[in-house]
């Protein structure tokens, strides 16, 4: 199972999306950042992709060990709701603590919209348990969570892929066969309209389903090398064009052949370099500090990403405060420093709320993760 290689990916995938998000920062400092953010949407079918590896060797795991299927579904419950509700709670304060400092400089406190009064008790219910998803009716998922932060979507998505796997393991041996059937009525649901409501996770199992066939390629020992060892520059041109393809500007009613597509360049990707696996954890207990160093940071990012996707895009406005009073928007430090700012305040954040819920197993992992 691949573990180091995974959690740098997480962590490209929650920077990549930060930097979407905050894209205007480097706007006139740094064209070349600017032209990758504007990509930065493609974190979320990496995410997917990475959660359909993960989640398979849990659930296998599961049926290998006889755990009952609530004892996954409870784990993965734990992993998401509570730091979930915890980034609700930082991410209402915010605008309070942004006026609070602005008004040391100007000498007067302007109170933020109230936030909260504007959705009712059912909007809120729905949106704590992440069910406003399916209100939906377009495409535009994040519209449902604009109000509060526009990420949450994702997450919907996310546990609705859990509470699939979770009924899939009731079926006990047939399980694989159950996911099976569950792509592929995927697969033609994103070719074939439906009418089905946008918020179901079906319309983006397909990402999903690339990590659930790598973790299935890993299981039963189909490498990479054992096929085109000799012939990779075919498999390196199938990957750039198809996530050449996958960058072009589709319309927002299609965006899921996009994620799609990237989502099979992905996977391709990580099947092609597994090996690197080896190589990261050599680099690791290596002694070579230099090596080390230059890798753990990544490593740490990988490990807090989810703190950090939930937690960006509304509290980078507070280095963001320091830094223009400093510098110039054609200064490259402008949005580094405000990217590392928002970095490391996401770390407490993943270090005292985050980690409290991880389950034994991923504990196990993070250690593995952030020490030598």
């Amino acid at each position: 199972m691949l573990v180091l290689l995974l959690e740098l990916a997480r962590g490209i995938a929650a920077l990549w999306v930060f930097l979407a998000h905050a894209k205007d920062l480097f706007v006139n400092s740094s064209p070349f950042i600017y032209h990758i953010a504007l990509y930065g949407a493609l974190g979320v079918p990496m995410f997917f992709v990475i959660s359909g590896y993960v989640i398979t060797f849990s659930a296998e795991s599961s049926l290998k060990n006889n755990k009952p299927p609530v004892f996954f579904l409870k784990n993965r419950a734990l992993r998401i709701y509570p730091t979930f509700w915890a980034s609700v709670v930082i991410v209402l304060l915010t605008p309070y603590l942004i006026e609070a400092i602005s008004a040391l400089k100007t000498g007067e406190y302007s109170e933020p919209d109230r936030v909260v009064s504007k959705l009712n008790t059912g909007e809120w219910l729905n949106l704590l348990v992440l069910t406003k998803v399916f209100w939906a009716t377009s495409t535009d998922l994040q519209g449902q969570f604009n109000m509060i932060n526009a990420v949450y979507w994702t997450l919907a998505v996310e546990f609705q892929f859990y509470v699939v796997v979770f009924l899939a393991l009731y079926f006990r041996r047939h399980y694989w066969k159950v996911i099976f059937l569950i792509s592929m009525a995927g697969f033609i649901i994103m070719f074939i309209p439906t009418g089905m409501n946008y918020g179901l996770f079906i319309h983006y199992w397909p990402s999903f389903s690339i990590g659930i066939g790598l973790a299935y390629l890993h299981r039963h020992g189909i490498r990479y090398e054992a096929y085109f060892k000799n012939n990779s520059i075919y498999l390196i041109l199938l990957m750039a064009v198809i996530i050449w393809v996958a960058r072009l500007p589709f319309p927002e009613a299609t965006k899921n052949y996009k994620f799609f597509l990237f989502s099979i360049g992905f996977g391709l990707l990580l099947w092609s370099i597994a090996d690197f696996e080896t190589v990261l954890t050599k680099v690791k207990l290596s002694g070579n500090k230099l090596l080390y160093w230059l890798l753990e940071p990544w490593l740490i990012l990988g490990a807090m990403s989810y703190s950090v996707y939930l937690l960006h895009g509304k509290i980078y406005l507070l280095p963001f405060m320091l830094v223009r009073q400093v510098l110039n928007s054609n200064n490259f430090l402008y949005g580094f420093l405000t990217v590392l700012g928002t970095l490391m305040m996401c770390f407490p954040f993943y270090y005292y709320i985050e980690r409290r819920f991880l389950s034994k197993n991923y504990k196990k992992l993070h250690q593995k993760v952030l020490t030598k």
